[in-house]
């Protein structure tokens, strides 16, 4: 037994694991600096000292939780796959009852002993082992997409229900990819690309509201709202300007500007004004790295086939999206950067699917032996 658990460890992908490690070092000691010379709010909003070291007993528990997926192998992780979804699922519902938190409209946080959790980054994980169960399963085809979009709706009427529509984006992302994954026939396909703008006028009419109608516009030209909507983005611009090419880590702290939320949705941008376009350009690479090493590669129709398409959509789709909104090349909706953002849950949430994805070179080389 101890000789298979070894052989799982052995064959974890190093790189990955590293490049995970370092996009988390460099955001506790973004989120240490943040949380010294934030004093009065100088620098941003809600950040103390409390801050970095929540997010560091975070990535504490993320590799905690790593280390027992990795010990645990495929085949006991596939069984837990249904209750880790019903688990995660509960606990997103819990937060539209009084246990809930609502932070800027989106009801998707639950107070557990003065913490907030946000349980939607766990049924993304959730989603995640359970879609790959189905897919994976002996059923007939019919009845494993019936399945799948049926699990897949459950959990995206709850994310909606809680007003987050950046997770509810990702998670309609990931479940996409997976579908797309399993060889589901190119006519539906089609059938959805010509319904898009149906689709899309309808969610603009009839499900956001002005606020986030406000985003999406300020998402395409900030200057529209500068001190409302848009000054975020705006405040993101001054920082990477601010950062210059070598960053400003060295220089008084009164040199660093005020960003908005630069703890989690635009600490990219508070990197690049300590770092500069060299430490911009090199958290973009790590994250690159993790991305492609956590793709597909094989064992297609397999399990860990569609946990690794799931996550590798999961990481793309939010770093993708977070590097665009510190850009101004997409609306601010709430999304965090992978190994960066501050948030207990999320951090927790990356280092899970870093086990998950983990699980592939583990077990291909204990079947070896």
């Amino acid at each position: 037994m101890y000789n298979r658990i070894y052989r799982r460890f052995c064959s974890v992908d190093i790189v990955m694991l590293l490049c995970a490690f370092t996009l988390s070092a460099i955001s506790l000691y973004s989120l240490y600096i943040l949380s010294t010379g934030n004093t009065g709010g100088r620098l941003t909003e809600g950040v103390t000292g409390r801050t970095a070291l929540i997010q560091a007993v975070s990535v504490l528990i993320g590799l905690i939780v790593f280390i027992t997926v990795v010990a645990l192998g495929q085949g006991v992780i596939k069984k837990l796959s249904p209750a880790a979804f019903a688990v995660s699922l509960g606990l997103c519902i819990l937060t539209l009852t009084p246990l809930g938190i609502t932070v800027d409209d989106d009801r998707a946080w639950l107070g557990i002993g003065g913490i907030s959790v946000q349980p939607s980054e766990l049924l993304k994980i959730g989603f995640i082992m359970t879609g790959a169960y189905i897919l994976s399963s002996g059923r007939s085809k019919r009845l494993r997409y019936t399945l799948f979009c049926l699990a897949a709706a459950l959990g995206a009427a709850v994310i909606f229900l809680q007003r987050d529509m950046g997770t509810l984006l990702i998670f309609t992302l990931v479940a996409i990819c997976m579908l797309f994954c399993s060889g589901v026939s190119k006519r539906l396909w089609a059938l959805g690309i010509l319904l898009s703008p149906a689709i899309f006028y309808g969610v603009w009419s009839s499900i956001l509201n002005a606020d986030q109608k406000a985003r999406i516009l300020s998402g395409i030209d900030p200057a529209l709202d500068p001190y409302g909507t848009g000054y975020q983005q705006l405040s993101a611009h001054s920082a990477i300007a601010n950062g210059g090419f070598t960053g400003r880590l060295f220089e008084q702290k009164g040199s660093l500007i005020y960003v908005s939320s630069a703890h989690n949705d635009f600490i990219l941008s508070f990197i690049a004004q300590l770092f500069g376009s060299v430490g911009l350009f090199a958290v973009c690479l790590l994250l690159c790295m993790v991305i492609v090493r956590a793709a597909p590669k094989s064992g297609s129709g397999s399990y860990i086939y569609y946990v690794r398409s799931g996550v590798f959509m999961l990481f793309a789709s939010q770093g993708l999206i977070n590097t665009a909104m510190n850009l101004s090349l997409f609306p601010v909706i709430g999304i965090t950067l992978p190994f960066v953002s501050a948030g207990g849950t999320s951090a927790i949430a990356a280092f899970t699917a870093l086990g998950l994805v983990s699980l592939s070179g583990s077990e291909l080389q204990v079947a070896a032996s």
